[in-house]
């Protein structure tokens, strides 16, 4: 984990003091040095944290005799595969000796423009190539590693780790982005692929699995992830795809304990987390820093008891993170740490507290189960292709195991009591109006009321929450449903329709703008956040894997809890239950509620300066919405105000700047 940032003029001014200022705002990621390379149009600045052992500390940037530029933040989990390919004559001893930064120079040369195809790892680089003046920069597949730009036609391009480093140069825009910033209050986020566009219009963010190219009066972003999953047509067998995740889980977790530090890992006690952490000390052979973040009296997102079983299956260090007392301290913390308002749906005052105490324990590497759920996948395909097939007997029969170990209490605070027959019935009802939408949403009234009455036979009861209802009930509730349509994933990244879930669910802008402050909060406090599902490798295995073995009777992420028998507990393995935050989010917010009031009296004013009139009316609707809601105990969306908690300390924020 380091940092980059440079600038390259095409316009004939030179390079002054432009990659100092860049880096000096950024020097947190330079703790084992800055180095800085530069011409007379061109400077490159490699910010060094030494994270890895065994591995040779980059000379970034680097200069080679084609007139080739190279600055990287790279961790590249396939070396030994590209030294082979590139450099086949080399010397192991030599080998072992190159720099990640070397080693995408070389890929460049070799495969130029589709040197993305050929890369594993958490990465950002930029090329400058002389010769061709063209730069040239690409970015990891899950976003584990930031790269921002700014670009103005016949002038120059700049790039840094971090937006704050851009701001230091004067041709750089501050003007707000109001489509974003309205995205992101109406919580569409979790809804949109990922775009490079960020909370400021003049500055970019290079997407996930893309390649950058820009030259004086041209500039052009591409994806290039390209499956191959092919080579996957071997695996048959449930046995054969169980032992390919395991082999391939492994390996990623492996790649990412390249350290000579103590590890530390979150352990909230769920399947993820837990298994990553497993995995880790098993790995490791000795003990593994875990962390796990203390919800107090909250029964909804208290997971202790989920933890503590882990630790007595092997040598952890523990330590149980209580938050910050002071909630308005940590919003403005974040909010300066990341340019931009918090996305995270846990307070913020929890992430410091643990960022803290990881830079106690002396770690530089932080392993989570980030998105473990959407990569694996809980197969929820499997029982809508039962009803599109018609397979009643089939379908019935797996939602009554389904029944039998599901626990949806995070919804339903009755859960536990409810008899096995009305849990069924709920279950049953879930899929099957799922089911029906879809067909009423493309119109096909034929066929709706066909295979309605077959269902109504089948399943011995109507998917509309009763047994017996008008006709104009449910075309009204029909008509209902319609309008509810689900974001419809639109992108350029060219996927099929069965591998459209990699995007819906792992590239949208809400989960890896999480990830992206992961890493800047990493980042600020010495250390690499990895993530073990994001592994390129891992998703592409999930993408293939049976959707029937993933749903497991209804447990979800069957390969994970097969891989994990005799590992981890039962008690933990075969979890169903999710934790909701909702709870010590709506107790800090009140403890808080003077405070947050008068931040929003001082962000209001502040609306008219920075957005039009009619932009200003929308924003200001928000805020006062959440002073509404906010002090209602009976609420149960307090939680979701957080963002408007987080908007106005960034305005505040950028009006003091």
């Amino acid at each position: 984990m380091s940092g980059i940032c440079g600038i390259v003029y095409f316009d004939g001014r030179v390079v002054q003091e432009e990659p100092q200022t860049m880096a000096c705002v950024i020097q947190h990621r330079g703790r084992d040095g800055i180095q800085i390379r530069k011409n007379e149009n061109v400077g490159f600045v490699h910010l060094q944290q030494n994270v890895a052992a065994n591995v040779p500390t980059d000379s970034s940037p680097i200069v080679d005799e084609n007139g080739l530029w190279c600055v990287a933040d790279a961790r590249i989990d396939n070396r030994a595969e590209l030294l082979s390919q590139l450099f086949p004559s080399l010397p192991s001893c030599e080998a072992e000796r190159l720099s990640n930064t070397s080693l995408l120079l070389a890929a460049y040369t070799h495969w130029g423009e589709e040197m993305l195809f050929h890369l594993i790892g958490d990465f950002a680089f930029v090329i400058w190539d002389s010769p061709r003046q063209k730069l040239i920069a690409g970015r990891d597949h899950c976003a584990a590693r930031p790269l921002y730009y700014c670009y103005k036609p016949g002038g120059f391009v700049a790039f840094a780790s971090e937006i704050k480093s851009l701001f230091t140069l004067p041709g750089v825009s501050k003007e707000f982005n109001f489509d974003k910033i309205h995205r992101y209050l109406e919580w569409a986020s979790s809804l949109r692929p990922y775009r490079a566009e960020t909370f400021y219009k003049g500055i970019h963010s290079l997407p996930p699995a893309h390649l950058l190219t820009v030259e004086a009066h041209a500039l052009q972003s591409r994806f290039c992830w390209d499956l191959k999953l092919e080579r996957f047509a071997h695996l048959g067998t449930d046995e054969e795809f169980i032992e390919a995740f395991k082999t391939t889980f492994l390996e990623a977790v492996r790649c990412r304990l390249q350290t000579s530090y103590p590890v530390s890992a979150h352990l909230s006690g769920g399947l993820d987390s837990s298994s990553v952490c497993a995995t880790a000390h098993h790995l490791l052979g000795q003990e593994l820093h875990t962390l796990h973040f203390d919800m107090g009296d909250s029964k909804q997102a208290e997971e202790k008891r989920f933890a503590e079983r882990i630790l007595q299956w092997g040598i952890y260090q523990h330590q149980y993170i209580t938050p910050m007392t002071d909630l308005m301290a940590a919003v403005q913390t974040l909010s300066t740490l990341f340019d931009r308002p918090d996305h995270f749906t846990l307070l913020p005052t929890y992430h410091l507290a643990a960022a803290e105490a990881i830079t106690k324990q002396g770690s530089r590497i932080l392993l989570t189960g980030h998105d473990g759920d959407s990569v694996v996948g809980y197969g929820k395909a499997y029982p809508m292709r039962l009803l599109q097939s018609q397979r009643w007997g089939e379908f019935k029969e797996l939602m009554k195991q389904y029944a039998q170990i599901s626990d949806f209490s995070h919804r339903f605070e009755q859960w536990p009591e409810w008899p096995l027959s009305k849990r069924y019935t709920f279950i049953v009802r879930s899929y099957a109006q799922r089911y029906f939408v879809k067909i009423a949403k493309n119109n096909e009234w034929k066929r709706l009321i066909k295979e309605g009455w077959k269902s109504v036979k089948a399943l011995k009861m109507l998917p509309f929450g009763v047994n017996v209802v008008p006709f104009g009930w449910v075309v009204n509730w029909i008509r209902k449903y319609k309008k509810k349509q689900k974001f419809m994933v639109e992108t350029d990244y060219g996927f099929l329709p069965e591998q459209i879930h990699l995007v819906a669910d792992i590239l949208h802008e809400g989960m890896l703008e999480s990830t992206e402050e992961f890493e800047q909060i990493a980042a600020h406090y010495g250390y690499e956040a990895a993530h073990p599902f994001y592994d390129k490798r891992l998703i592409e295995l999930c993408l293939v894997i049976p959707d029937r073995l993933k749903f497991d009777c209804g447990y979800g992420r069957g390969p994970l809890r097969a891989m994990m028998k005799e590992v981890l507990p039962e008690e933990v393995r075969l979890r169903t239950s999710k934790a909701l935050m909702n709870q010590p989010v709506k107790t800090q917010i009140s403890q808080h509620q003077r405070e947050i009031t008068g931040l929003f009296g001082q962000a209001r004013p502040l609306l008219p300066l920075f957005f039009t009139e009619a932009q200003s009316l929308i924003l200001d609707g928000y805020f006062k919405q959440a002073l509404k809601e906010m002090p209602k105990k009976s609420s149960d969306s307090v939680h979701l105000y957080m963002r408007e908690i987080h908007l106005a300390q960034w305005l505040l924020n950028q009006n003091r700047s």
